[in-house]
């Protein structure tokens, strides 16, 4: 994984020293997602839960990067814009990715607490910003906020946040398959950008967590288990509906995705009766994947 760059050299997109090589870029997301998992492979993504003051950490780091291509951006010539302009929308769903992964994750440690929270309130800043009124309502009951100043309260857990992620940022860099990328990576990036999405294998992960929870739920009900095997198969049951929801929430915002009846039938028929707050998370998305499009259709790779 590579680190934010230093922006204190590089004066304008012709002076960054670009990267050609082409590394892996892994979205949050994908990087919490299992691939044909067994059931002690779902329960041990419960008992090693994914860090949220981590994913925040990373979040941060997309975001200064983002900030300093537009900075760049503001003082080079057009052409050199639109040559890197897969960099911005990358690092945009990689955002966006990690927005919805703090959104559905459970938080369960009082750090995992703050930096959800902290993210919350700093998602509601950004959408009081935008035209569209239902993207308010939908961060608040996605991220659990309820009605009050998004200054106030947001400042309250910034201090916690920021020691948190100091404490928690090389075990970022350990644990987690997901990248940050510097703008110099813009090699890399673009390349993460045009990918075709495998879909098909997508709708078949939903389909195959959402078994793996119909089954692990019938064996807590009807098995005569052990406490052990009691705590076990609730952990992977967990998991297993976890991974279906990763699964819809990575179809939904990606960019490439048209399929939107589809997904719709999908989503209801796993989960029939979603919480307000995954109801949100859901519909969030969705939001997400039709913004990601319409911001390639504006600003197309040259």
């Amino acid at each position: 994984m590579t680190t934010a760059s230093s922006h204190s050299s590089p004066i304008s997109l012709h002076h960054i020293a670009f990267d050609a090589t082409i590394r892996p870029v892994i979205g949050e997301l994908a990087a919490l997602s299992l691939t044909n998992p067994s059931d002690s492979d779902y329960a041990g993504f419960i008992r090693n839960s994914p860090s949220l003051v981590a994913i925040a950490a990373r979040c941060t780091q997309r975001t200064a990067e983002l900030e300093h291509f537009i900075e760049l951006a503001q003082v080079s010539a057009p052409y050199l814009v639109r040559d890197h302009v897969a960099t911005p929308h990358a690092l945009a769903i990689l955002n966006e990715e990690a927005t919805l992964a703090l959104a559905l994750l459970p938080a369960r440690t009082a750090a995992d607490r703050h930096a959800q929270r902290e993210h919350g309130f700093a998602l509601l800043r950004a959408v009081q910003e935008l035209d569209d009124p239902t993207l308010e309502p939908l961060a608040r009951a996605a991220f659990g906020i309820e009605t009050l100043s998004a200054t106030t309260a947001g400042a309250v857990a910034t201090n916690a946040l920021a020691h948190a992620v100091s404490r928690y940022r090389e075990l970022a860099s350990a644990q987690s398959a997901a990248t940050v990328h510097r703008v110099e990576d813009a090699a890399s990036l673009r390349a993460f950008v045009v990918e075709d999405s495998d879909f098909e294998a997508l709708y078949r992960d939903v389909e195959l967590h959402a078994r793996a929870a119909t089954r692990l739920a019938a064996m807590l009900v009807d098995g005569d288990l052990a406490r052990q095997q009691h705590d076990d198969i609730a952990m992977a049951l967990e998991s297993a509906q976890l991974q279906a929801r990763i699964a819809l929430l990575r179809i939904a915002v990606a960019p490439a995705h048209a399929e939107i009846e589809r997904w719709s039938r999908l989503a209801g028929d796993v989960i029939p009766h979603p919480t307000p707050r995954l109801a949100a998370t859901l519909t969030l998305a969705r939001k997400m994947g039709e913004s990601l499009r319409d911001m390639l259709a504006a600003h197309p790779l040259a």
